[in-house]
Parts: C-alpha cells; sequence; structure tokens
C-alpha cells in the first residue's frame, strides 16, 4: 500500500513566504503533525509526501517531492499522489484551504480519507456551525446574529466574549472582550460574535471509516487565557470527563451532515456541571492532539484511518499520563519521549 501525506505548511503551502513571514506556532504545528502521522504510517504503508525544505522534520523513510515555487500547489500534489492508495490532507480552513485540497486531489483521482464538501462546509465556516447545532439540538456558545433584532440583547447577559474568523484555524486570530460594545465593534462579516464559556477546554477526536464511527480518548487543553493560544494537551481525562466528552461528540456529529470520513476533532469546554458542558467547534482534520494521543492508546491510528484496525480503542496509559506541546514535545509519565 502507498500513502500520500500532504501538510499543508511543510508540503509547500508557503513556499513564496519568507521564513520569517510565517507563524512560528503554525510551522510547529505542522511539522509536530507531520512527523507524527509520518511515523505510524510508514508502519503498514509505503508513503509519498510534498516537502518544502526550509521546515521539513525528520521523517521516516519515504518518497518526498520538493515543491516548487514557480507551480501552482495543488498539481504539485496531485502529481505527487499519483500512484496511491490513499491521501491523507492537513491543511487549514481558512480561505477555503482544506476544501480545495480535498476538491482538487479527487478531481486527480486520489481517494482522499477525508468528509465531503458538505461536512467541511458545515464544520468550516462558524456562523454555519452555530445554526447547524441550533436546530439540532447541541450545547454551543451564544452565536451573535446581527438580523436579529433580539440578538443584540440576549449578548449583553453575559460577562465576556469571543470575536474570532468565521473560517478561523486553532486559536489563531482569537480576541477576549470585557466589553460588549467593544466586541461588536471588532467583528465584521468575516467573524463570529460569541459567549465566553467558563470552564475546562478540552478536544475529543473521532475516526470515522465505512460506517463505522470510533471515538477516541478526550484529552485537556491547555489554552492561555489572555488571547486563546493554544499550548498543548494532556490525558487522557478521567472516567467521567471521557463520558462527558463522547456523548457530547455524537450529539455534534447527528446534527451534522452524513458524510465524515477520517479524522474528526471536537472542542469542547466541560462546565462545573453537565449543564454546562458545550461543543465548541468541529475540524474535519486532523490536528495537534495527535501527538499526544497516538501515546495514549493502543495500536497504531494510522491503520486505523486506512481501516486495516477496527473495534473499540483501548487506552494503554492512565489518567493525565502524557503531556505534550504544540510543537510535538511528549513526555509519558514524565518521561521525555524523543521526537513525539
Amino acid at each position: 500500500m502507498r500513502v500520500f501525506i500532504g501538510e499543508f505548511i511543510c508540503g509547500g503551502g508557503m513556499r513564496r513566504r519568507t521564513v520569517d513571514a510565517i507563524d512560528p506556532s503554525m510551522m510547529a504545528e505542522g511539522s509536530a503533525m507531520l512527523a507524527a502521522l509520518a511515523k505510524d504510517f510508514a508502519e503498514v504503508a509505503d508513503l509519498s509526501i510534498p516537502i518544502d525544505h526550509r521546515f521539513c522534520p525528520s521523517l521516516p523513510q519515504s518518497t518526498l517531492h520538493e515543491m516548487d515555487v514557480q507551480l501552482p500547489l495543488w498539481g504539485q500534489w496531485v502529481r505527487a499522489a499519483q500512484g496511491c492508495d490513499a491521501a491523507i490532507l492537513i491543511a487549514p480552513e481558512s480561505n477555503g484551504v482544506l476544501a480545495k485540497a480535498v476538491g482538487m486531489l479527487r478531481a486527480g483521482g486520489i481517494d482522499v480519507i477525508a468528509s465531503t464538501g458538505d461536512f467541511l462546509r458545515a464544520t468550516s465556516d462558524k456562523q454555519i456551525t452555530s445554526r447547524v447545532f441550533a436546530s439540532g439540538g447541541v450545547p454551543h456558545p451564544f452565536t451573535f446574529n446581527a438580523d436579529d433584532p433580539k440578538s443584540n440583547e440576549r449578548l449583553k447577559g453575559f460577562r465576556q466574549y469571543i470575536v474570532k474568523p468565521r473560517d478561523g484555524c486553532g486559536t489563531k486570530q482569537i480576541s477576549v472582550f470585557e466589553n460588549v460594545d467593544d466586541a461588536i465593534s471588532a467583528s465584521t462579516k468575516d467573524h463570529v460574535l460569541q459567549s465566553y464559556v467558563p470552564g475546562k477546554p478540552i478536544s475529543i477526536a473521532a475516526i470515522a471509516h465505512a460506517g463505522e464511527l470510533v471515538t477516541l480518548p478526550a484529552v485537556s487543553q491547555d489554552i492561555a487565557l489572555a488571547n486563546c493560544a493554544y499550548l498543548g494537551g494532556c490525558g487522557p481525562l478521567p472516567d467521567d470527563e471521557q463520558r462527558r466528552a463522547a456523548a457530547l461528540a455524537q450529539k455534534a456529529l447527528a446534527a451534522l451532515p452524513l458524510s465524515a470520513r477520517g479524522f474528526i476533532g471536537f472542542d469542547l469546554i466541560l462546565g462545573e456541571e453537565n449543564s454546562g458542558d458545550v461543543v465548541v467547534e468541529v475540524n474535519a482534520r486532523l490536528t495537534t492532539s495527535y501527538v499526544g494521543l497516538r501515546h495514549i492508546v493502543s495500536g497504531n491510528l494510522a491503520a486505523r484511518l486506512l481501516g486495516l484496525e477496527s473495534g473499540p480503542v483501548q487506552c494503554k496509559t492512565s489518567a493525565d499520563s502524557v503531556r505534550w506541546t504544540p510543537s510535538g514535545e511528549v513526555w509519558v509519565h514524565d518521561q521525555v519521549v524523543a521526537n513525539g
């Protein structure tokens, strides 16, 4: 079997920018996800990987394709993926990049292990996500709607406010406000304005393959309060929080279009009581938590993505015994794991 792994930053998506013009945290997270995923896939398949040599991580034996700055990116990815049995893509939702990557490779005859258009649209645009969750009864932060006269008054009932891009990736460009008028002033048609929900930030992922959905262990997220920056994670969570997270993820997935495939990540907030639990957003792609999850579960998550492993997932570590940084540094029982 041969698999194409395309990570946007390391795979040439920023090849026309100077290194100092690229967000260092995006480079670090992209590199960490690519290295971890490649290591797992290398155990079950031959690999074909597009690279930008300026920040390509250490990779297992693979066929590497240096991206040409003069040529369109997606055409180069399609050529590099020819002859592969499957493709896994890691790309931001911003500006439709993920949807374009999936569409272009599928148009080139490549089997991309990713959700289809309806699911991508519903999860990539946070305004659409909020409407889908409202219709489906999924607990979600209150989202301001400029077309609803009552929305402004309802918004004033909260203590803090979040403004973020409608198609933002991760915690980038998120602002926190104490004053509702300041939040409204900072929000444009390209943003969503939501109530700030206090609680414990966590993530839980699932893998969808051939109609089977397997939920992975939930983990906590270390988020800086001042700017909502992602600082890493720790897991697995204790049993009660696992059950709460899994129930929320299942409810969110049931409300979304029935076209989920591959890796899906859910960002949640767990309140002091179950009634305070909410789904913040959904990512139809691999997320940084993968670098830790691969040390938490038994078996090979990449093999699951290909359908080579199935059945319930088993944790091989105790609660909160694995922690990691966004750049891929991992500790298991406080012992450093080399290169994740």
